[in-house]
């Protein structure tokens, strides 16, 4: 009689089942001896992923929170987390209804829960792999190639979870045992594994070579390059970028807000006015909504602030974690003041006058 265990207690050979058998890995998931089991794998298998796709920003946020402030370091952790993992989080919870929407009489909520655990894991997978294999090669991935990533894994979630709303209406019974699914739940684990390890590996890589990249934003260190478009009107729409190379020997105002920050707004009249000076570049870096910012600078008056659109990637850069977050940069590039809330900052650019 074939012995069961290797599949059953195994996480690698578990997740290789998810990825090569994953009726077999619900069958698995759905049987009542090891209830909460499949949650387990999926927190695992969350964190592996996240370490080995997210190392940049966790070193980052860790460099952050030991030489600025530990609370603004737990910020950007969190961010990390948040912005990796919300989309699996909320297909998960999603999921689990579903599934226990289509239980019917045998609906049970943490049997749902433990089959949606491995319908989301797909989503995973593919975000493991597409990584792994863009940081391999070196390239930008294009938008258009990003959505259609993003298409394949909720496809293959989406299969996934069909089957597992048949395991859902289907009673409990104990998967089929063979040799040969044990063989190929162990290759495809330890192949899911040898994936994050490449990018684990890759990552560390990039992280030895690019410390300056990684390093906080502080008083004192020369200023991250950026170059963010510009907002060009009311849609919108955006026009030829501003980089910081641009404003070279002269002083550089660098500001964080967004439309509905009052602190943000209320700063604005002020940095209008240096704006208005010659030796002084003010850039209004909109984390929101660039159309409606557009229209409210243009109700105001305000013509000299250069406004540009975040991508995203400055504002990590940057150690932003709450706003308005402004940055003073002299006329050699170098940081001279990190100001996270309201600042007097005239009285700054004065003093580097002096």
């Amino acid at each position: 009689m074939t012995d069961a265990r290797p599949v059953a207690t195994s996480f690698v050979s578990r997740m290789g089942l998810a990825v090569a058998k994953p009726r077999w890995a619900l069958a698995i998931a759905g049987g009542r001896k090891h209830p909460g089991r499949s949650g387990s794998d999926l927190l695992k298998m969350l964190m592996l992923v996240l370490v080995a796709t997210q190392l940049r920003g966790l070193i980052g946020a860790v460099w952050l929170g030991a030489v600025v402030e530990a609370t603004l370091g737990v910020q950007a952790a969190i961010r990390v987390m948040t912005g990796s993992l919300t989309i699996t989080l909320a297909f998960l919870v999603i999921a689990a209804l579903l599934l226990y929407a289509a239980g019917g009489k045998r609906r049970d909520l943490g049997r749902s829960f433990d089959l949606a655990c491995v319908a989301a894991l797909p989503l995973l997978f593919v975000d493991l792999v597409a990584t792994t294999a863009i940081r391999t090669v070196d390239l930008e991935l294009p938008l258009a190639a990003s959505f259609a990533l993003r298409a394949v894994s909720f496809a293959w979630a989406g299969v996934v979870l069909a089957f597992a709303a048949r395991t859902a209406r289907a009673g409990v019974a104990e998967p089929p045992t063979s040799p040969e699914l044990v063989a190929t739940g162990r290759k495809a684990g330890w192949g899911a594994m040898g994936v994050i390890a490449i990018g684990l590996v890759l990552a560390v890589i990039w992280a030895v070579g690019h410390l300056d990249v990684m390093r906080p934003v502080t008083e004192g260190s020369p200023a991250p390059a950026l170059a963010l478009p510009r907002v060009a009107d009311a849609k919108g729409t955006l026009g030829p970028s501003h980089a910081l190379s641009d404003s070279l020997g002269r002083i550089v105002v660098i500001d964080f807000w967004a439309t509905w920050c009052k602190p943000c707004l209320a700063q604005m009249p002020a940095l209008e006015g240096l704006a208005r000076q010659q030796d002084v570049d003010v850039i209004a870096i909109n984390l929101d909504d660039p159309g409606h910012a557009f229209s409210m600078f243009d109700t105001a008056g305000f013509r000299d602030l250069i406004l540009v659109a975040d991508d995203g990637e400055v504002s990590v850069r940057y150690g932003v974690s709450s706003i308005p977050h402004t940055v003073i940069v002299d006329q050699s590039g170098m940081v001279r003041g990190v100001y996270r809330g309201g600042h007097d900052v005239a009285a700054s650019v004065e003093a580097l006058r002096k």
